[in-house]
C-alpha cells in the first residue's frame, strides 16, 4: 500500500466514522446531547407538568418511539444529512423545529400543534424527567 492509498483510506474510514457515530448519537455535537434534547423550549413557555403530560401523550400515540434511544435516534436521524457529519456546523434544534412546521412534519398532541421534533423532545422529558 502506498501513501496516496493509505490516505484515502484513512480519509474514507474517518468520514465513516463520523457518519455511523452521528447517526448513532455518539458523534453529536453538544446540541444534540440527551440533556439538551430533553429541554424542549416548550417548557419556558408551558411548564414542566404540561410538556411532562404532551410528551406521555405522544408516546402513547407513537409506540415505536416510546424509549429513550428510539426517541433519541429519532431525532438525530430527522437532522439534515451534511450535519450527521461531526465538523461543518449543523441546524439548530430551532431550526430543525421551524423545519418541520414549513415542510408540514406537524402532530396534533393534547391539543398543541406540535413539531415533530418539539414532541420527540417533550417524549424525552417525560421519561428523563419521571
Amino acid at each position: 500500500m502506498n501513501r496516496r492509498q493509505f490516505l484515502g483510506l484513512s480519509a474514507t474510514n474517518a468520514l465513516f466514522a463520523g457518519l455511523t457515530g452521528g447517526a448513532c448519537g455518539a458523534g453529536a455535537d453538544a446540541a444534540f446531547d440527551l440533556d439538551a434534547l430533553a429541554r424542549p423550549d416548550l417548557l419556558s413557555i408551558l411548564g414542566a407538568d404540561v410538556v411532562r403530560s404532551i410528551g406521555l401523550r405522544y408516546r402513547r400515540l407513537v409506540p415505536r418511539e416510546n424509549q429513550v434511544p428510539a426517541l433519541h435516534g429519532a431525532i438525530l436521524a430527522t437532522r439534515p444529512w451534511p450535519s450527521r457529519v461531526p465538523w461543518p456546523v449543523g441546524p439548530s434544534i430551532a431550526d430543525m423545529v421551524h423545519d418541520d412546521f414549513a415542510a408540514g412534519r406537524t402532530i396534533v398532541v393534547q391539543g398543541w400543534v406540535l413539531s415533530v421534533t418539539e414532541a420527540r423532545q417533550s417524549a424525552l422529558f417525560s421519561l428523563l424527567s419521571a
